[in-house]
């Protein structure tokens, strides 16, 4: 049932001062909110910034740190509304990444921390090893080490100390981390230390009763909230979220009997344009709708998700990615055919259709329409929401980063060069070269810095001005653009896979058998849905959108009388997406062995993209070149294809006069040059949240409404096995 447009602004606005009122009373946890005795952990090494965390085995056996505290009101505006999303963001996450079937694990961690101070304000002027000895720092020997990545913090801090009783003195300090390592406990109750990025358990190193005990007495364990040394966490399951799309995956594909298996002959048939009628209504044909969609989900997901899951849970791992895009295509298929179902077709001739037309329309027919409007108004907002985060910014910012990484390639190792050499001085303890090289460095960073401002201005121009040519013609000129540039962008990217397989044939046969064989590890299992959480999910909703419902909008624009005949060729996206494209990254981070390369994964820290573009690199020198132009076009892709997602919803919100619909496009435009220049933190992420939550009122509408596709989907098959559609090809 319709609702007037005015109803549907207020409820909107609504919606938006509850989540203020929400995130103001619900401020985010910091730092300075835990106890003194329970700073947060040190979780990088010497290079990054941290806490000072506890003495080491020298200190003093009773002493009370505390950092001083920052006057809240110097909080700026952009900074107070990066706290609200934060804090939404916590609690959406709280939900949406909640482990399903997780079951309790105990962890140690274990970090050796050196303090150095002086008195602050003091004549002394050293730095003294707190603990004793008769270890000491002048100024200039801090300032090199602070250079030189040896201490933790980026800067010399301040706070107050008090020893054993005594009146607390103020201090300046600095921190180093001397070692930080985190224990799980096995099966049998020893402690053995992780190592890092692979997931795996040391044979040796492991930490006796006694061991514990002992650095427990010296403040070398890290606490837990309650001040417990012996920490819990979940040890496997599944995302809530992951749990929600894969369940209505599997019964969709049960409820209509695998018709992502002997549907897709069909599929091509139809997107070959055999039954393509020029005198359907409709804006666009069955080719520019899929090229549309995909031109959405075709990404980074591809490139890195599938390196991320076989990093962490080994070859296996990707099998299981390969089944959730399997099972992926039965949801294609039934949102897309209810948004052809259920379509309104306006009097210029274009389509308003997706979750926010079937839910209402389609829930009231089953008597359960205030539900339906509920969820079709709550996909609405999430969806705009979306558009203008994951869908836009993010990519924007992406592909301009990756694009200025390739211009500055050669100020980067230069760059790299002298942190090698400081770090090298660092280590001899050469005050003056460090300060020396540290100048260069700053300078070229400088340079760097300038250079970079400049480029990201003017790529965001550019940006926004194609972007802008494109989605001003509405859907139709979405869809010529998407339907050349899907085709070539997947084209050069398998090919680049290809070159890799074709040099490597040899070793194909026993590479897709370590696949299969290693499928039914369980740390396989678990690795795969880790990667597609990390990226395919929270990126991309398992990297082909299958039931986040944004698809059925596109989708139920094109050209046909047979909303069945679409969802045939929905269901093709997935398969594209996930089994083609991401196969052809899987057997390439196989054949160079990136998946398990512990010089690139732990001691370099690769992940993801970074590490995918080193695998390749290795074999294929020139593929930097190949991955930003990848990286622009699938960003480029995504951002007109979301624009139209998000121009449907808002037109559903606000009415499809010219002023709303140019509003919303002027918008969206000025967004695309934003997200090239700024960093928006917790806001992006929040609006990244909001794709992955349009998938819990889309599935349940989905599966209440599943009868009628099945319905629908036994009397076309009849009729398409009695031969009673026309061809036109």
């Amino acid at each position: 049932m319709k609702r007037p447009a005015n109803l549907k602004s207020a409820l909107f606005w609504m919606l938006l001062l509850t989540f203020g009122l929400w995130t103001l009373t619900s401020p985010a946890q910091n730092s300075s909110d835990l106890p003194p005795d329970e700073t947060p952990a040190i979780e990088n090494t010497d290079s990054e910034a941290g806490s000072p965390g506890p003495a080491t085995e020298n200190s003093l056996p009773s002493i009370e740190f505390e950092r001083d505290e920052e006057d809240d009101s110097e909080v700026s505006f952009d900074e107070r509304i990066n706290q609200w999303a934060g804090t939404a963001v916590e609690h959406l996450a709280s939900v949406l990444f909640k482990k399903v079937g997780a079951s309790e694990g105990k962890q140690i961690v274990y970090r050796d921390v050196e303090l150095y101070y002086r008195h602050s304000g003091g004549l002394t002027t050293d730095f003294e090893l707190m603990g004793g000895g008769d270890q000491s720092l002048s100024e200039q020997d801090v300032e090199a080490g602070l250079k030189a990545g040896r201490f933790n913090e980026s800067k010399i801090e301040s706070g107050s100390m008090a020893i054993g009783g005594a009146e607390a003195m103020k201090i300046e300090y600095v921190t180093r981390l001397v070692k930080k390592e985190t224990y799980i406990q096995d099966e049998a109750g020893v402690f053995r230390a992780k190592l890092p990025m692979l997931e795996q358990l040391s044979e040796t190193d492991t930490l006796s009763q006694n061991e514990i005990e002992a650095a427990l007495h010296a403040g070398l364990l890290a606490l837990d909230d309650e001040g417990n040394h012996i920490q819990t966490f979940e040890d496997g399951g599944m995302p809530f979220v992951v749990v929600w799309l894969a369940c209505g995956a599997v019964f969709f594909t049960f409820f209509l009997k695998g018709v992502n298996f002997w549907g897709v002959r069909h599929a091509i048939e139809v997107v070959r344009g055999k039954f393509d009628n020029p005198d359907e209504e409709g804006e666009v044909t069955h080719m520019q709708a899929l090229a549309s969609a995909l031109s959405a989900t075709v990404g980074l997901g591809n490139i890195a998700g599938v390196t991320i899951a076989m990093t962490m849970g080994g070859p296996g791992a990707f099998f299981w990615m390969m089944m959730c895009g399997l099972f992926g295509m039965t949801s294609k298929f039934v949102e897309c055919t209810l948004g052809q179902k259920y379509r309104r077709i306006k009097e210029d001739g274009s389509v308003l259709g997706g979750p926010m037309a079937y839910l209402p329309q389609g829930l009231q027919e089953l008597g359960v329409g205030p539900l339906g409007v509920i969820l079709g108004f709550l996909f609405t907002c999430m969806c705009i929401m979306g558009s203008f985060g994951g869908g836009n910014m993010f990519q924007s910012n992406q592909a301009g980063q990756q694009l200025l990484t390739m211009f500055q390639a050669e100020d980067r190792a230069e760059l790299a060069d002298l942190n090698a050499q400081i770090k090298q001085a660092g280590a001899e303890n050469n005050t003056e070269q460090i300060l020396e090289l540290d100048s260069q460095r700053e300078a070229l960073k400088t340079e760097m810095d300038g250079f970079g401002d400049t480029f990201k201005m003017g790529f965001g121009l550019v940006m926004a001005t194609l972007v802008a040519i494109v989605i001003i013609g509405g859907i139709k000129s979405i869809g010529k653009v998407a339907e050349k540039i899907v085709p070539a962008m997947c084209l050069i990217y398998i090919i680049a896979c290809l070159w890799v397989i074709l040099m490597n044939l040899t070793e194909l046969p026993s590479l897709i058998s370590m696949i299969f064989t290693e499928a039914f590890n369980p740390e396989a299992f678990g690795g795969g849905l880790v990667g597609v959480l990390v990226i395919g999910v929270q990126r991309a909703a398992f990297s082909n959108e299958a039931g986040v419902g944004s698809a059925a909008i596109v989708h139920s624009a094109a050209k046909t009388d047979e909303p069945v005949r679409e969802g045939f060729v929905a269901l093709l996206e997935p398969f594209i997406d996930t089994i083609v494209v991401c196969s052809m990254t899987a057997l390439v981070i196989l054949i160079t062995g990136a998946w398990n390369n512990t010089e690139w994964i732990v001691e370099q820290g690769l992940a993801g993209t970074s590490l995918t573009s080193e695998a390749f690199e290795s074999v294929l020198p020139w593929f930097p070149y190949i991955l930003t132009l990848a990286v622009v076009l699938f960003a480029f892709s995504t951002m007109i294809s979301w624009s139209y997602y998000g121009e449907r919803c808002w037109e559903n919100l606000f009415g499809g006069s010219k002023v709303s619909v140019y509003t919303y496009k002027a918008i969206f435009i000025v967004a695309v040059f934003m997200g090239a220049n700024i960093s928006l933190g917790a806001v992006l992420d929040f609006s990244d949240m909001m794709i992955l939550c349009m998938a819990f009122p889309n599935v349940l509408g989905l599966v209440l409404l599943s009868p009628k596709v099945r319905r629908d989907l036994a009397d076309y098959w009849r009729r398409y096995k009695a031969g009673e559609f026309k061809t036109y090809k």
